[in-house]
């Protein structure tokens, strides 16, 4: 792994409600009088972002800054990631046809898409080549963090300003192609002026042609963006944004009952939170799928968890039902399928439990397996967890019941991620966020080649199971949707037999906001990408007094 790609994914998974630090309640946006375009204020459970450069937003902020600031060629439906795409910079979905024998994807950008100004550029028109840059950026491994969803591009291509051609090395369904080119991650795109006169500085000083522009950031307190009113798509109803660290749950409660911000990342209080937010006169919870499943990831190289029914012992001790009620059961539910169909392209639950792949809580089946495996009395491992994540305790307490002792390492969040990293972790209990596809999960956490040790390609396989390998394989190269939904769920049966994960629950993402707020989209939200998507439409009232 090049020196500039580790550094990137050590920021992976971030949680940022595990750093400590505290509240800032200054600055950013006026308040009462705004009668026409407030600046929307948000209070958010962080510390700072990383990058706002989109192939190296890997943290919960760093994305919702990204896809307010850029924009992909075609949409995810603010607020409804199961809709079918929209048009973005594309004037159109795009279609795929045959030539010379390869199947190409023939994009039609319309005009009148802005690069605003940057600090180091003036504003022109996005074109072909701008777009060209951003795919084969978002492909290359030494610039992105996401350059194994590309590894299915042979070629980019502009035949003149308004087209542009990306060639594919074998045929892929629309599902997979589009979600390469919508808003995120990868997909969104950026002006190549501004990245090559920004340079390393591009990710502190970002130009896109999203519904937003960079205006400030005051390291440890907030970060300032502003309407983008040559948006394409319409002039932004709000007039900007104020984005403030509000690590402490306490203060930014304290501060959205006061009306010092429109819009708070919840508390850890769980359900007891929302609850006091459903109470207050004038304010809402929004709840959204976060679009992610928590697993407890078994590490199928590192002895003893290298025997499949050592693995399998351990599915069958944890118990879903108390990670849920830890989370509290409006923002958590018990998932059996390695990728759910909460998600495009999952599998559904009732097909896991028929096929015998749920791990049902059995204690006897447990420890019938470990003595099969040669360890009647359990055994001792050790594993790294964050402190204060309550879901390392949980699975030690569970695990006890059966003789296996896990001494849990307590650590920072960056020494928790460099552990990740080291592909000797015998068990890791991790959130993966909401991915387009079930083949970009499978390919980045599944597959032997994405192996954080030893893989040909690491990326996020910190658990080196590489026993879906040929499926995976195999999906990459199958056009037809039926078939591919097909191969999908055989993926999920593998990894699951294979005992390499159990599921534990799908997480949804709450918050709290003043009845005024809208996100500008779907409401109430269906789903938001990437833990967020605020459109151009989004706006807050703050004479409105009833939700």
């Amino acid at each position: 792994m090049n020196r500039r790609r580790a550094k990137t994914v050590l920021a992976l998974g971030t949680v940022a409600a595990l750093m400590g630090t505290t509240a800032c309640t200054s600055g950013g946006g006026a308040a009462a009088g705004e009668d026409v375009r407030p600046t929307i204020r948000y209070g958010i459970m962080t510390q700072g972002f990383t990058s706002m450069d989109p192939l190296q937003a890997l943290q919960p902020l760093d994305r919702i800054l990204s896809m307010m600031l850029f924009d992909g060629l075609v949409r995810y439906r603010t607020s409804d990631t199961t809709a079918p795409f929209e048009p973005g910079i594309a004037q159109d979905i795009p279609q795929a046809q045959t030539k010379n024998g390869k199947q190409v994807w023939t994009i039609n950008l319309r005009e009148g898409v802005m690069c605003p100004a940057g600090r180091k550029t003036k504003a022109y028109e996005l074109t072909s080549e701008d777009v060209v840059y951003s795919l084969q950026r978002a492909a290359d491994p030494e610039r992105s963090s996401f350059a194994g969803s590309y590894t299915d591009y042979k070629s980019v291509d502009a035949p003149d300003a308004r087209t542009v051609e990306v060639t594919m090395k074998h045929q892929v369904s629309p599902a997979v192609f589009l979600s390469t080119i919508a808003n995120w991650q990868g997909g969104l795109m950026v002006c190549k002026k501004a990245v090559e006169a920004e340079g390393e500085e591009f990710g502190l000083h970002p130009v896109g042609p999203g519904p937003y522009t960079f205006r400030g950031h005051t390291p440890g307190q907030q970060v300032d963006l502003v309407a983008n009113d040559a948006y394409y798509l319409g002039k932004p109803l709000a007039a900007g944004w104020t984005i403030r660290f509000m690590n402490d749950d306490t203060a930014r409660q304290a501060a959205l009952f006061s009306g010092d911000i429109d819009l708070a990342d919840p508390s850890a209080g769980g359900d007891l939170g929302l609850r006091m937010i459903d109470e207050r006169e004038g304010f809402k919870v929004v709840t959204a799928p976060l679009f992610g499943i928590w697993y407890a990831m078994f590490n199928t190289k590192v002895k003893p968890l290298d025997d499949v029914r050592v693995r399998q012992a351990m599915a069958y001790a944890i118990d879903r039902a108390d990670y849920v009620a830890a989370a509290g059961p409006r923002t958590a539910k018990t998932v059996l399928s390695a990728w759910s169909d909460a998600m495009p392209g999952g599998v559904p639950d009732a097909h896991t439990k028929e096929a015998g792949l749920a791990y049902d809580y059995d204690l006897d089946k447990a420890r019938k397996l470990l003595a099969e495996a040669g360890y009647p009395d359990g055994f001792r491992i050790t594993v790294s967890g964050p402190a204060g994540m309550q879901y390392y305790e949980i699975l030690q307490a569970q695990l006890k019941k059966i003789g296996v002792q896990v001494d849990i390492r307590n650590v920072d969040t960056p020494a928790w991620q460099k552990a990740q990293l080291s592909g000797k972790e015998p068990i890791i209990v991790t959130l993966i966020a909401y991915r387009a596809t079930p083949q970009i999960t499978y390919g980045a956490f599944f597959y032997g080649p994405s192996s954080v040790l030893g893989g040909s390609r690491p990326a996020q396989n910190y658990i080196g199971y590489d026993g879906a390998d040929t499926l995976i394989d195999q999906v990459t190269r199958e056009s037809d949707p039926g078939r591919q939904t097909r191969l999908w769920q055989d993926i999920n049966d593998q990894i699951l037999r294979d005992a390499a994960a159990k599921p534990l629950m799908l997480a949804y993402r709450t918050y709290g906001a003043a009845c005024g707020f809208t996100w500008g989209g779907v409401e109430p939200p269906v789903a938001i990408p990437g833990n967020w998507q605020a459109g151009h439409k989004a706006t807050v009232d703050r004479n409105a007094k009833g939700c």
